[in-house]
């Protein structure tokens, strides 16, 4: 809060004691502005702008490295000021964490461009604050339905291999067919046992 704010609101607050005296009310609330600062309060930075000017120069090397990777993922060049105070907070990040976001900020850049017209894109800043690369996770579920999905497409692919050495047994009666067939079999049953 800037002293011209506090000197305005405090005096709102004292008129009534001052039995509405304008002048009297701002005096007090200037007195207590200059007592406050004596006792060491001080006046209170502004938040706004000028807190985040050359925020990307506060990062450290590893952190400036990780954020231009993002910058360059995002792609979306507007606020990169405050897109870096922004990553500034997030303080030193793994890199199983950095390449998550840099997935995760790849792949909200592709979703951008398929907007519906008249939807704004969140800008950098926001993303990062958000830890909207949270969204991009699979849930469980997703994770749990993922995990069928590879198996059932393993067994799809182990009985057609199984089929081919089945009929090629048929065909030829070579060993090495026969033992492919007892291999593919065993591994078959191994992963519906799994199930």
């Amino acid at each position: 809060m800037q002293k011209k704010d506090f000197i305005q609101t405090a005096a709102i607050t004292f008129l009534p004691q001052t039995g509405w005296d304008l002048n009297k009310a701002i005096s007090y609330a200037e007195q207590l502005w200059k007592r406050l600062n004596e006792r060491g309060y001080g006046e209170i930075k502004a938040n706004g702008p000028r807190e985040l000017e050359k925020a990307y120069d506060k990062l450290n090397p590893l952190q400036k490295t990780g954020f231009d990777l993002f910058w360059l993922a995002f792609d979306y060049k507007e606020g990169k000021d405050k897109a870096a105070l922004s990553w500034l907070k997030l303080g030193d990040i793994e890199k199983t964490e950095l390449d998550e976001i840099l997935k995760a900020a790849k792949q909200t850049a592709l979703d951008r461009k398929q907007l519906p017209e008249g939807q704004v894109a969140i800008m950098a800043q926001g993303w990062l604050s958000q830890r909207r690369w949270l969204d991009k996770r699979p849930s469980q579920t997703e994770k749990t339905r993922q995990m069928i999905s590879a198996k059932e497409h393993e067994i799809r692919q182990i009985t057609g291999h199984l089929n081919h050495a089945k009929s090629m047994t048929e065909k030829t009666t070579d060993e090495f067919w026969i033992k492919e067939v007892i291999k593919l079999t065993e591994k078959l049953s191994q992963l519906r046992t799994l199930s």
